[in-house]
């Protein structure tokens, strides 16, 4: 489902809201045991720098992720994002129910994910992204396939890249 360039543009021009995965997609898909901690994973400070700058543009920033962990949770509270779901066997389910607490429609909404059982949610978004490391059944149905690796910039990507085109698909005063 790649497409070009101006059917992408037109796809990010549109978001107000933008869902990320988070195992394998947010860090690079390990995880690690530490004792009197738990399993935990390592996230990238680009990335997270990414999040900010689409929530300083607007956008509204969340998550819905298969996993749960302490490590998780607060790495998505410091980055401030109101709206995560963790634990979720049905990602479509609390991606309808964010629907309705946002008041927007699915085309507003974009979502970046990994894994065949996030491809229900990549394919019911206006704009779907995914990391060079995901199977081929997922790059195949997505929009944008990163170049960056997943954990190692790969959400920065395409935080950038919907900010690049959304600002320039966006009407000015002149």
């Amino acid at each position: 489902m790649n497409q070009d360039l101006e059917s992408l543009k037109a796809r990010v021009a549109r978001l107000s809201v933008m869902i990320f995965d988070i195992d394998g997609t947010l860090t690079d898909g390990r995880i690690f045991w530490v004792p009197n901690s738990g399993w935990t994973q390592m996230y990238s400070v680009r990335d997270g720098m990414g999040i900010k700058r689409l929530q300083e543009a607007g956008i509204e920033v969340a998550a819905i992720s298969g996993g749960d962990s302490l490590s998780a949770q607060m790495r998505m509270q410091s980055l401030g994002l109101r709206h995560v779901h963790f634990g979720s066997n049905d990602k479509v389910a609390h991606f309808e129910k964010l629907l309705g607490i946002l008041d927007v429609s699915a085309e507003h909404c974009g979502y970046m994910g990994d894994e065949v059982v996030d491809l229900p949610l990549l394919n019911a978004v206006g704009f779907s992204a995914t990391v060079p490391e995901a199977p081929d059944e997922v790059r195949a149905q997505v929009h944008y396939v990163a170049q960056r690796a997943a954990g190692f910039g790969a959400a920065r990507e395409v935080c950038e890249f919907i900010l690049k085109h959304r600002m320039r698909a966006a009407p000015g005063p002149f």
